[in-house]
């Protein structure tokens, strides 16, 4: 055994090479994993360690370009760190041994002491007894239990699908770091093993017989659950089961068929896993008409909803809702019957897409009212992805590159990255977006792939990650392909117009310093990546926020609250007006809380620029029986994102009770502006 160890982030550092076929600079490792350039060199030191220890010539850093490796190495190292994703070689964070040690149990249909999970653990009897007071805390938020059998060892005790739910969840957060390998000591005997392998082949018989995919982890996790299905120990209760419609799809006939030893619950069971499971699927309806009908309703409602909320207007509204109607479709069979799948990309989203999750989340609160129940945040994420996909974006104008997106990770996740990459490089066309099991002969219809995972192909291959980074971006950006088509930098058009002042046998020279110095800084040539969104305080001046006295109907309050965007040129009066003809035909529905109006239209003519106003009125705006506003804002919007941190400012600034009541008591406009700067915590 190797006495060098090789940590998770030593592991990144690696991949982020092997994964490029240029150079790797110290400044792409230290965006994408937020380390510092002395870090990087640290854990460079520990990489090249380990590197002798497998006789393996150490990686270099090539001043002014970075880390770049031939595909020898590249395959040598990829070796050696799959030789090194094993139980006995991994160092679990505490977290990590808390989801092991629950998985582990459930897994083990019996009884495990702890000297068994310090063995497996390679940790201490009292390191394991640290991490079993935190294993009771995580059990008691699925309302279950951690028993001890004396002289036997620990068990989970409660309702059997919290429990396999639970095991579900954290397999799959563990199976990220582990690529699979590690968790392979979940089954002790290797005869335990070869089961799994089993069930696992048939399950993925099952999927390709179907022509769906599943969320990745699913059918290994429901492999190694399949033993505790063929106990028949346990009692499966599912409210409003519509049992004979899911006797009648085809997943729980292949269940029959491959599994029949299960008891009739346990089939049913999983199916509801395949079902609910499901990130594509072919065309064959799985749901009755009332069923279909119901949740295309509520897929209309939901972007409604998004569209109130967000300020926005989708030019594609349609595919939305057909879209989110699909989405439904498989995810309703988990809200219904607890089913838990997990969100191996929640973390990304939520970092990548803070503003958009959280007013995702704000809209699925409709959701959770029409299905009595909790929507979980990794099912916020599957939602934010769809709405994310459709904000408008830049029509192409100039001759495309074909570029073919194929994503793992779900049709959403795969429009999501589409989304990015046309806001980066407008000028392309995206010829289509796939799953894996798509991508065959792409090279008749695109130019270059990018993907989420490694492909062969006869094309350029990008890879990057599911959640687009500013990384992926500049790899994107900096790609031979598309490095001209930014719009910012034509190196051959500089190159003209430069070489008259050089003399001719400079030329080369010259050209070729100059192709040196933009594949060194693509950073500074680029369009610019992401910028920081402004928020509330950062577009709501002073001369913008008013305090009103007098008594105000709610046509003259709208126009007083939208004059200084007038006055500004940043909205035509027809804006103000095209408002009022909107509450007038749909009634009040601009209300965000009962006592505040964000007033919005889509106008794209009526609007020469963002802008957003605050009048509060210390007499309410009546607009109708039951609304009666206290504070009128008017936001005009000219890009569908730019605007969303000042939506989540308004939507924080407003879900505190009372602070509309406590602006009319102000006097004047500054006041207002320094309440919201308190209350915003404006950095």
């Amino acid at each position: 055994m190797s006495q060098a160890y090789i940590s998770a982030r030593c592991k990144q550092i690696l991949y982020m090479i092997i994964d490029s076929d240029d150079f790797v600079t110290l400044s792409q490792i230290t965006e994408e994993l937020h380390l510092s350039k002395r870090s990087i060199y640290y854990e460079i030191c520990k990489i090249n360690d380990w590197l002798s220890e497998q006789e393996i010539e150490e990686i270099e850093i090539v001043r002014g370009k970075g880390i770049k490796l031939d595909e020898i190495k590249k395959s040598r190292i990829e070796m050696a760190m799959k030789e090194e994703n094993s139980l006995d070689n991994y160092v679990f964070s505490p977290m990590e041994r808390i989801y092991f040690i629950i998985c582990y149990i459930i897994k083990s249909r019996k009884p495990v002491s702890v000297d068994c999970m310090a063995d497996s653990l390679r940790v201490s009897r009292n390191t394991i007894f640290n991490d079993l007071r935190v294993v009771v805390k995580q059990l008691q938020d699925y309302d279950l239990s951690l028993k001890y059998e004396s002289k036997k060892g620990y068990l989970i005790k409660g309702d059997c699908v919290r429990i396999r739910a639970l095991f579900i969840l954290y397999y799959n957060l563990l199976r990220p770091i582990s690529e699979g390998n590690i968790l392979k000591g979940l089954a002790d005997e290797f005869d335990e093993r070869e089961v799994d392998r089993k069930n696992l082949e048939k399950l993925e018989e099952i999927e390709a017989r179907l022509n769906n995919s599943y969320v990745d982890g699913t059918l290994m996790s429901l492999s190694m659950l399949i033993p505790l299905m063929e106990d028949n120990n346990s009692e499966l209760y599912f409210s409003d089961l519509r049992k004979e419609e899911l006797e009648a799809t085809q997943e729980f006939k292949l269940v029959e068929e491959y599994f029949p030893k299960l008891c009739e619950d346990e089939k049913i069971y999983l199916c509801l896993h395949l079902l609910g499971s499901r990130v594509s699927m072919n065309s064959v309806e799985i749901f009755n008409n009332e069923s279909s009908q119901t949740n295309y309703e509520i897929a209309k409602a939901l972007v409604a909803e998004f569209e109130k909320f967000a300020c926005v207007i989708f030019d594609d509204r349609e595919e939305l809702e057909r879209s989110l109607y699909f989405h439904l479709n498989t995810s309703m069979y988990r809200f219904r019957y607890g089913i838990q799948v997990g969100n191996p990309m929640l973390e990304d989203i939520s970092r990548e897409y803070p503003e958009l999750f959280d007013l995702t989340k704000i809209v699925s609160h409709y959701l959770e009212q029409q299905i009595g129940l909790p929507i979980s945040d990794g099912e916020v994420a599957y939602l934010t992805l769809h709405f994310g996909a459709h904000l408008k974006k830049e029509k192409p104008k100039t001759e495309k590159v074909r570029v073919l997106i194929v994503c793992s990770n779900g049709i959403s996740a795969g429009n999501m990255i589409k989304h990015e990459v046309l806001k980066i490089l407008p000028n392309i066309e995206i010829v289509g977006v796939i799953s894996s099991k798509e991508a065959v002969n792409v090279q008749k219809i695109c130019d270059i792939v990018i993907s989420t995972f490694k492909m062969k192909c006869l094309v350029p291959v990008i890879v990057v990650h599911p959640i687009l980074t500013d990384v992926d971006r500049k790899i994107i950006l900096n790609h031979s392909m598309f490095r001209n088509l930014s719009g910012k930098v034509d190196l051959e058009q500089l190159f003209s117009r430069i070489k008259k002042f050089v003399p001719v046998e400079n030329h080369q020279a010259l050209k070729a310093e100059m192709e040196n110095y933009f594949e060194n800084n693509c950073a500074e040539i680029v369009p610019m990546l992401e910028k920081k969104k402004p928020g509330l305080l950062n577009m709501l001046y002073l001369q913008n926020i008013s305090v009103e006295d007098e008594q105000f109907t709610w046509e003259k309050a709208i126009k007083k609250a939208g004059a200084p965007l007038v006055e500004a040129d940043s909205i035509t009066p027809e804006y103000l007006g095209k408002i009022i003809s909107q509450l007038r035909y749909y009634g009040p529905y601009m209300f965000i809380t009962k006592d505040v109006v964000l007033a919005h239209v889509k106008a794209d003519e009526e609007v020469n620029e963002m802008g957003i106003t605050m009048s509060v009125f210390r007499k309410s705006v009546v607009f109708s029986d039951f609304y009666k506003a206290k504070v009128v804002m008017v936001m005009a919007v000219k890009d569908q994102e730019k605007h969303l941190k000042i939506l989540k400012d308004i939507m924080t600034l407003f879900s505190v009770e009372g602070n509309a009541d406590k602006m009319i008591e102000f006097d004047t406009p500054a006041e207002v502006l320094e309440f919201l700067s308190e209350s915003l915590e404006m950095e």
